[in-house]
């Protein structure tokens, strides 16, 4: 029984089940040699960023949305009684464990780890 207007490759889906999607992020480059409106149009498309590379426009807000789409966040060390380096961090996916950033930085590392704030 079917309740709603699919498509072919919606019911091959259901029937074979082994198709997996995966979220995507589609940029627009070249956003300076459109109209306003036609820009306009494209950036109200879901999972889209438009940007100009070569006239840097809108480039923080498309690395912003690549953060966000792969949900990842950065995690700073330091040394105790010493200030964290913000200049280098370590990229983790969000919700990652303590012994998880041990590791990306060393193996070894989770032998001798004592305590995190």
């Amino acid at each position: 029984l079917v309740r709603e207007d699919v498509g072919l490759e919606d019911f091959i889906d259901v029937v074979v089940g082994n198709r997996i999607y995966i979220p995507c992020l589609y940029a627009y480059n070249k956003i300076d040699a459109i109209t306003i409106e036609e820009v306009d149009r494209i950036a109200r498309e879901d999972h889209t960023i438009v940007v100009s590379i070569e006239k840097d426009m809108n480039m923080d807000a498309f690395k912003e949305s690549i953060w966000r789409s792969l949900d990842l966040l950065q995690v700073y060390t330091k040394r105790h009684s010493e200030y964290p380096d913000f200049s280098d961090g370590l990229i983790l996916r969000t919700g990652a464990t303590v012994e998880e950033a041990c590791r990306a930085v060393h193996k070894s590392l989770l032998d001798t780890f004592k305590y995190a704030l």
